[in-house]
C-alpha cells in the first residue's frame, strides 16, 4: 500500500511541477470509474477529495478540514489512525453517515437523479464529500455566510438564527 501512495504522490508532484494540470473533477459522479485517489487509505482519500471538491464548490478548504475534524476526529492527510468505517464514526446519533456526517434525506435532496443509501454515504468517501459540499454550497447560496452554513449543517434550519459553537469552531466566527 505504501508503494501505491508513493507512486500516486510522485505522479501528482510530476504533473504539478511540470505545469500540467490534473483534471480530476467533472460535473457527474460515477462510482464505477477508476479513481486513483480511491486507491489510497481513507485518510488520504478524504484529504484529496476535500481538496479537489472544495475548489469546485468554492468552499474554504480550512473549513472542510475543520468540519471533518469536528464530525469524525479527522486530523489530516497523515492521520493513519483515522478509521471512518467503524460504527461509532460511520453513523452519528442523528443518523448522519460517513466522514462528513450527511443525513440520508439531505443526500437524496442533493442527488435528484439517484437514491442514496446508508452504505453509499458510509463507505464511499468521494460520494460523502461531494454530497456534503453540494449541500454547503446550496446553504451558502442562501445565506452568504459560512458561520450560518455550518450552524444549519449542524443543527438543521434552526441554525440560521442561532450560530452555535460547532459553527464557531469551524469558521473562527466571533461576535466581537
Amino acid at each position: 500500500m505504501r508503494y501505491i501512495i508513493i507512486i500516486i504522490s510522485s505522479y501528482y508532484l510530476f504533473t504539478v511541477w511540470s505545469g500540467r494540470e490534473v483534471k480530476t473533477v467533472d460535473n457527474t459522479y460515477k462510482a464505477e470509474t477508476l479513481d486513483v485517489i480511491a486507491l489510497g487509505p481513507p485518510n488520504y482519500q478524504l484529504y484529496e477529495y476535500m481538496k479537489v471538491y472544495s475548489r469546485q464548490y468554492d468552499i474554504p478548504f480550512e473549513y472542510a478540514l475543520n468540519c471533518a475534524r469536528e464530525e469524525t476526529g479527522y486530523r489530516g492527510k497523515l492521520d493513519f489512525r483515522y478509521t471512518p468505517f467503524i460504527d461509532k464514526l460511520r453513523k452519528s446519533y442523528a443518523d448522519a453517515y460517513g466522514p462528513l456526517q450527511v443525513q440520508i434525506p439531505t443526500a437524496n435532496d442533493m442527488w435528484s437523479n439517484r437514491t442514496i443509501t446508508e452504505d453509499m454515504l458510509s463507505y464511499d468517501i468521494k460520494l460523502n464529500v461531494i454530497t456534503s459540499f453540494r449541500y454547503k454550497r446550496f446553504l451558502y447560496d442562501i445565506y452568504n455566510d459560512w458561520a450560518k452554513v455550518y450552524s444549519v449543517y449542524n443543527q438543521g434550519w434552526k441554525g440560521k438564527d442561532n450560530i452555535n459553537d460547532y459553527a464557531k469552531k469551524i469558521t473562527g466566527f466571533s461576535n466581537s
